[in-house]
């Protein structure tokens, strides 16, 4: 009785919680020492063959028969399309090789978000900030076992005291807007490809921005620490455009006694804009990185997942629901 208890213990762990091998896991408890755990519904004839079989090899321990069995149940199919990086789980599980295809469909030679500096008060800490960020992204390959993708990656930064220290948002977009429709161009695309989210590009239509506040919230947290949710950087969008009169249909201004209350969503003003979307968010340090880059550069992502600056958006790469 105590050996199947231990047995079955030690056999349950490995199944987590599917009710199926569950109950295969009392059965063979049951069968291989020959003493009742605890009633469970019969298995097929041919488990009860197999089970029995096992029981009575005595080359094998009674515990590795219940492992055997274990493992014939809960096999699972080898992937469709496995990855080249990690030949256990289907390409389209690997981060690397989604960012990899999609360089590739595209005709580009580099990825990665530009970065711009926007505060001068100490370059040691910025010079700490960017180590943090690299290693953030190199770690977040070495999970996919991508690092060869470093050999692509490029972490434009801007750094220009004149221009960016306290910039506002509408100047480093303006920047950003003529950067990118050269930039796409000196690695192989065409500045079309910026205008469709059926090519997915998010390095030429979002840039990171990082201000004081923001730079030192990285510092404080611990940087081995992936799924803090205090240690942010800003995301802009770069195409965004503020809400006008004549984005509306003639139908919609019908329907309202006065159409400026369009452009008014009732929100705290930030940069003069009260519309929930003002154009950027804080993303949590995380998810400005790896598979940040690559959810980003799916359509309807940034309407999906954004937060108002107030926030902090720590959801695009679904660590925190790991946690």
């Amino acid at each position: 009785m105590l050996l199947g208890q231990i047995m079955l213990s030690t056999t349950t762990k490995l199944i987590g919680r599917n009710p199926k091998a569950l109950k295969s896991a009392f059965t063979i408890a049951n069968i291989a020492t020959g003493s009742p755990i605890k009633s469970s519904p019969p298995l097929t004839q041919r488990y009860h063959w197999q089970f029995r079989k096992m029981a009575s090899n005595s080359s094998e321990s009674t515990h590795e028969k219940a492992l055997a069995a274990l493992a014939r149940l809960t096999r699972r199919d080898p992937p469709r399309n496995p990855s080249k990086r990690t030949a256990n789980k289907e390409s389209r599980n690997n981060i690397a090789d989604r960012i990899e295809k999609a360089q590739q469909e595209a005709g580009l030679h580099t990825w990665g978000f530009p970065i711009y500096r926007c505060t001068y008060q100490n370059d040691a800490n910025w010079t700490e900030f960017l180590r943090r960020y690299q290693w953030h992204v190199s770690h977040s390959l070495e999970y996919y076992n991508g690092l060869d993708m470093l050999d692509s990656y490029q972490a434009t930064v801007f750094e220009d005291r004149s221009l960016f220290e306290g910039a506002s948002t509408a100047t480093i977009r303006d920047h950003f807007q003529k950067w990118a429709m050269n930039a796409i161009q000196e690695s192989g695309g065409s500045p079309d490809m910026i205008r469709t989210f059926n090519v997915r590009v998010a390095r030429y239509r979002f840039c990171l921005f990082v201000n004081e506040e923001s730079l030192q919230s990285v510092l404080r947290a611990p940087i081995d620490d992936c799924i803090n949710k205090d240690a942010f950087v800003n995301m802009l969008y770069g195409w965004w455009k503020p809400e006008s009169i004549e984005d509306f249909s003639q139908e919609e201004l019908e329907d309202v006694d006065q159409p400026e209350d369009l452009l008014d969503d009732g929100y705290d003003s930030v940069e003069g804009c009260t519309l929930k979307d003002v154009g950027w968010m804080k993303v949590a340090l995380c998810d400005a990185g790896l598979e940040g880059y690559q959810q980003m550069g799916e359509g309807g992502e940034w309407q999906r997942l954004y937060e108002r600056p107030h926030g902090i958006c720590y959801h695009i790469s679904n660590f925190h629901a790991r946690r």
